[in-house]
């Protein structure tokens, strides 16, 4: 890789997102934080740039390819050509996949089952936006011969969990399709890898930590007992950023505290 570098990180402007976009900053390596939000990502990119890094914040609907499409243009344009990405755009629907009898009143939400627009939502945005972004920067990785990919998916991969049914299939989605890039872009030079959060306090998350009963269950689960802090997450991203990592690719790195052993 060369020493100029490039990223792009997807809902960069809050939680893993922004903790990941800041780490790399002081790599110094430039970084373009996209998000829906400009107040958020220009934010963000303003502390990026007290690292000493070129920075700017977007405001990118991932699921739009016109709007990915533009966006490289101008990231390119302004910092340079790509040669990192973290997709982590993500959100998050807690919902019976279909009517459960006597469970109608239990949460909020649940008089329903998951409706095909929601259902197209939670996909459009994990696996449509990441499928997009890969589209938009990863040729020219691959012309280059250097890249690192990194998509953010959840440890939900590897155990089951209730009412989550479309956050879980989409994660489960992408990393098949890290295994399957990995393995049609190894051979030139680009690495593609997921990392497989479990629990960090973000603003998706929020309630779940704020509920003293299921923050209680969620430790009890942990093998470490506590959730994880967003700077460690960060810095297992940019460790698979890192010119060190090319000899791992394909691989779904699980940082859960033991969670799902």
């Amino acid at each position: 890789m060369t020493t100029a570098r490039v990223a792009v990180v997807t809902g960069g402007g809050r939680g893993l997102g922004r903790a990941t976009a800041l780490r790399l900053a002081r790599e110094g390596i430039d970084v373009a934080v996209v998000a829906r939000s400009l107040d958020e990502v220009s934010a963000v990119a303003d502390e990026a740039k007290s690292c000493g890094v070129r920075a700017r914040g977007l405001s990118v609907d991932v699921t739009s390819t016109e709007a990915v499409d533009a966006a490289r243009d101008e990231i390119e344009r302004d910092l340079g050509r790509v040669v990192i990405l973290v997709n982590n755009a993500g959100n998050l629907l807690y919902k019976p996949f279909v009517p459960l009898p006597g469970q109608e009143g239990a949460y909020p939400g649940f008089d329903s089952p998951i409706g095909d627009d929601e259902w197209a939502s939670v996909m459009e945005v994990h696996l449509g936006g990441a499928m997009r972004m890969l589209r938009a920067f990863g040729p020219g990785m691959l012309e280059r011969r250097t890249g690192r990919v990194v998509n953010v998916v959840s440890n939900v991969v590897r155990r089951s969990v209730p009412f989550t049914v479309g956050y879980d299939t989409a994660k489960g989605a992408l990393v098949q399709l890290t295994r399957s890039l990995a393995r049609e872009w190894g051979r030139y030079g680009v690495t593609v890898n997921a990392v497989a959060a479990g629990h960090f306090k973000t603003e998706m998350t929020r309630e779940q930590f704020e509920n003293v009963r299921a923050h209680e269950k969620m430790i009890q689960r942990v093998a470490v007992r506590r959730t994880g802090e967003l700077e460690e997450f960060a810095d297992l991203v940019a460790y698979l950023c890192s010119e060190t990592a090319g000899f791992v690719t394909g691989e779904v790195i699980a940082i859960d505290g033991g969670e799902t052993l």
